[in-house]
């Protein structure tokens, strides 16, 4: 299936021949590929049977091109299967690799995680591994490139489409970087539930009640004493912390009632529950200062509100946030 979207395979040759060229017979399509009528017959009969071609009639036989949208749905959801076969080899894997080193004592529910590419790794294979839903405290700092960030959006992104619940609860300093604030935006889109909490004690993932990445010590520590914890009483406690972190965050991901509210006054109260200064929510909504400031007051009169939390918990009781 992949090698149709490879312009120098010959299955990519022939089908892009009929995209651009319109209906052909199988001639026309050797003549324009250089590939012999032999092979591209076998090519367009091959394609016929992933219905990526059509025979259209005529004499002799005329051959028409699918859209190419249908070849990328065809060739994703291919993609999507074979992921899926890797991660369930590799999980039967895992399995009997940890059954076969277990040993007896309180700490063979916990394994040190060496190199933060490995923790990298395991972030990934978490969710990959997720039926359920992915839980995650998320506070800098950050020690990841550009490039795993983009990577995990993708991951994210689909294991979301394919049905995976995820809950973010985001360290305050979401909204001094600029980047993770559009980051967080796009995936609250998409379905993410987020909250955000002034301050966050640890960096944490946990996937379903199976197994959690922990970072004990991210600022004096960094990535060093990372852990990775199965199913124990130390993961049914982390479990708790990050539940009852989650009812004390303040909501951001939109819903029901958030139509009563203009969109940037919603914005303005999300950034000032979260406790972001004036500057910050001017800086972040491209506004001027002093229209944060009255935006702000025409909000805490029209919440009842004297205080910023106060705002904050009025604004989550009344569905606007």
């Amino acid at each position: 299936m992949l090698d149709v979207l490879e312009p120098d395979s010959e299955q990519g040759r022939v089908y892009r021949a009929l995209t651009m060229r319109g209906r052909s017979d199988h001639q026309t399509i050797a003549h324009y590929t250089g590939l012999p009528e032999e092979t591209v017959t076998d090519v367009l009969c091959t394609l016929a049977g992933l219905d990526l071609v059509h025979q259209v009639g005529g004499e002799p036989a005329r051959w028409e091109a699918a859209p190419p949208d249908r070849v990328l749905t065809l060739a994703l959801s291919e993609e999507e299967n074979r992921r899926a076969r890797l991660w369930q080899a590799g999980a039967e894997l895992d399995r009997l690799y940890h059954q076969a080193r277990a040993t007896s004592g309180p700490l063979r529910y916990v394994e040190p995680i060496e190199h933060p590419e490995t923790l990298i790794m395991l972030t990934t294979r978490l969710q990959e591994q997720a039926r359920e839903q992915v839980r995650w405290l998320d506070r800098p700092p950050y020690y990841s490139k550009p490039h795993h960030f983009r990577s995990q959006e993708e991951t994210q992104t689909r294991r979301m489409a394919a049905g995976i619940r995820y809950r973010t609860l985001y360290s305050q300093a979401v909204y001094a970087d600029r980047e993770l604030f559009s980051t967080m935006t796009r995936m609250a889109g998409r379905g993410e539930r987020v909250r955000v909490l002034p301050e966050l004690p640890v960096k944490l993932t946990i996937g379903d009640s199976t197994s959690a990445l922990l970072v004990p010590e991210p600022d004096n520590a960094g990535l060093e004493g990372a852990l990775l914890v199965r199913p124990s009483g130390l993961l049914q406690a982390l479990i708790g912390v990050f539940e009852t972190l989650w009812t004390l965050g303040i909501p951001v991901t939109e819903v029901g009632g958030a139509q009563s509210l203009p969109e940037q006054d919603r914005a303005i109260l999300t950034l000032m529950s979260a406790g972001a200064t004036d500057e910050t929510i001017a800086r972040r909504l491209d506004m001027s200062r002093r229209t944060v400031v009255r935006r702000i007051a025409s909000l805490l009169d029209r919440l009842g509100a004297t205080t910023r939390f106060q705002a904050g918990v009025q604004a989550a009781k009344r569905g606007l946030l």
